[in-house]
């Protein structure tokens, strides 16, 4: 097992449903294990949950492309992100695979970012399980495109927060201005590094708990980021969290919301372009 620290990399709800991630890297591919107590104990509680779990991925040679990493990381940056529009990144189409933290949900509608961790045949399985929802694979013009939840972050209806580095998509930019969505530049990270041994970005500053459309948690660091967001009309609580991040964990990371209130809701009636 790689690390159980953040359940939202292995889980997501939707609705009465809780959905496990096939998960794509081999290091985590028993890490929904963790986490199986506590979910049978929510399955005994309540009888009108829908307990799911993705197909099983085989993970076999035919899922990834051979020398991959040796390849990319010796490309200039602009072939780079060519390669990352093309969705030819390691993980190939031969089945569906993806990471719960490249969901992002906006009431019907998710956006589920193709990744190093997710694949189109992911998104197509996310859509063809979900029939009720619009599912919208997108893509970020990031170097190493790994979970939405520290690039794209919608903070309340009508406002997203964005990492200052991957441009959105035009498409989806245009899907966004349509049904009147904002997107604000998240704030420079108070550190220009993640911590040693971690797989974060330094963007982890921007991988808030959202606990009411004006109540945000943030890592009690970032003191930019709070700053940003109290200006933006948010109830800033700060929360010290650096010391998990080694784990591969921000605030979002490492949370679940299992019990909510609220009937399933259309930000965006309007559609635009291929959303």
């Amino acid at each position: 097992m790689f690390w159980a620290m953040p359940v939202r990399d292995v889980l997501v709800v939707i609705g009465n449903e809780l959905l496990e991630a096939t998960m794509p890297f081999r290091s985590r591919g028993f890490e929904y294990l963790a986490h199986r107590p506590l979910i049978e104990s929510y399955f005994r509680a309540d009888p009108g949950m829908r307990w799911e779990a993705a197909p099983k991925p085989r993970m076999t040679e035919t899922s990834y492309r051979p020398g991959f990493w040796g390849e990319y990381e010796a490309l200039p940056y602009e072939e780079q992100i060519a390669r990352v529009r093309a969705g030819e990144l390691v993980l190939t189409e031969a089945e569906p695979l993806f990471d719960a933290a490249d969901i992002a949900r906006c009431g019907k509608d998710l956006f589920v970012q193709r990744s190093l961790a997710t694949n189109t045949a992911g998104i197509r399985w996310l859509r063809q399980h979900l029939p009720e929802h619009r599912v919208h694979g997108v893509t970020f013009e990031s170097a190493h495109p790994m979970h939405i939840d520290a690039t794209w972050v919608p903070l309340r209806p009508g406002l997203v927060l964005h990492c200052a580095e991957p441009p959105t998509e035009r498409e989806l930019l245009q899907y966004l201005k349509a049904n009147d969505w904002q997107v604000v530049q998240a704030a420079t990270p108070g550190r220009q590094a993640p911590p040693p041994l971690s797989v974060c970005s330094r963007w982890l500053s921007m991988n808030v708990l959202v606990l009411a459309p004006g109540t945000v948690c943030v890592e009690a660091s970032e003191t930019a980021q709070m700053e940003q967001l109290d200006h933006l009309g948010f109830e800033v609580v700060p929360v010290p969290f650096w010391d998990v991040a080694p784990f591969g964990s921000g605030l979002h990371c490492a949370t679940l919301d299992v019990h909510r209130e609220g009937t399933l809701e259309d930000y965006f009636p309007k559609r635009s372009g291929r959303f």
